[in-house]
């Protein structure tokens, strides 16, 4: 018994190097994101409290890791995606046209003898978080305005007190997200070629050692520095759509990401041939900073694009447009 416990406040105490990006790429991503986000999202997504909560949430999916078999199950592959060599999955899905839901993309797999639950949908994982966060922003649109707006002092307050929920509810909502969108800039995430080359053609006589956890725990832990992430992250490029973005143009955004992520795959096994990992090299570490600000990058972009787009959303039951309510035309129906 003794001896469990001890393992047990081990397993606790000690920091999770082996999980996607480790604890500190994670949380590194998130807080970066954070610090960089435009002023047209709302201040309380951008206070020190905020970035610390974010940050804090970034490992978040990695440590409930572990809850139980069904629990495990249903979410432990939604961390990846397992593209082949001819930058497709399964033979049957590319990036560039993924299926409209997770459902369509466990048909399509199926179809072709394969599972999204082996083969990974993090895709769907950055996607559904996306729409998610989005309806956050709208309740929270509409919950401001009507705090001020609503004709009963009781009426005000009632949606101050919905206001101050739902800003916990986002903050909660996008660092649990932020996770996922950071493993979506983990190249070893998004190959077959995940902890070694494996046994497929290899030309290049890339390394079949276990280099993952070296690489995005090991590595990171060693040399990647916030700062140096910070500064790789461009200005923000406002969108402002006018209409709430389609499906096929938020799966899209996705599918880009994820590419660009795939394409990094053969010059990470070419530094570490080179030894330039082992060595802990300039160019290795700037490579690492470029795959972690892509991320920082990547998830600053979606929290400021679900906000803008959160105006051309819909709220309530029945639905009613959150332009018609902040213009005064419309109340709101409940959200109950």
């Amino acid at each position: 018994m003794k001896r469990t416990l001890m393992v047990l406040a081990l397993a606790i105490s000690l920091p999770a190097s082996a999980l996607a990006w480790g604890t500190q790429g994670h949380t590194l991503i998130s807080r970066a994101a954070t610090q960089s986000l435009p002023a047209e999202v709302p201040a309380f997504v951008r206070t020190q409290t905020a970035i610390d909560e974010i940050g804090y949430l970034g490992p978040e999916e990695d440590r409930l890791k572990g809850s139980g078999e069904s629990y495990d199950a249903d979410r432990d592959d939604g961390h990846f995606l397992d593209i082949g060599d001819d930058a497709t999955i399964a033979g049957v899905v590319r990036l560039d046209a993924l299926p409209k839901s997770f459902a369509a993309y466990d048909d399509v797999l199926r179809k072709a003898g394969a599972s999204p639950y082996t083969l990974g949908y993090v895709p769907y994982t950055i996607i559904d978080g996306f729409e998610r966060v989005r309806m956050d922003f709208a309740y929270w649109r509409v919950a401001n305005y009507m705090a001020t707006h609503a004709t009963t002092a009781a009426a005000r307050a009632r949606f101050a007190a919905e206001r101050n929920l739902r800003q916990s509810l986002t903050l909660r909502d996008i660092g649990d997200w932020s996770h996922f969108i950071a493993d979506g800039s983990q190249p070893l995430h998004i190959t077959i070629h995940y902890n070694g080359w494996g046994d497929y053609p290899n030309p290049h006589h890339y390394t079949k050692k276990h280099i993952h956890e070296f690489f995005e725990s090991v590595f990171v832990n060693r040399y990647a520095k916030i700062a140096a992430v910070r500064a790789l992250i461009p200005a923000y490029k406002a969108i402002d759509p006018a209409h709430l973005l389609s499906q096929d143009q938020i799966n899209a955004l996705v599918g880009t990401y994820l590419t660009n992520t795939a394409k990094a795959v053969p010059p990470l096994y070419q530094l570490y041939a080179s030894g330039d990992f082992q060595s802990g090299s300039a160019k290795a570490i700037t490579f690492t900073d470029q795959q972690l600000a892509r991320g920082s990058t990547e998830l600053r972009n979606l929290i400021a694009l679900a906000w803008e787009d959160s105006l051309n959303e819909s709220v309530g039951y029945p639905l009613v447009p959150v332009r018609d309510i902040l213009s005064g035309n419309v109340a709101p129906n409940s959200s109950d």
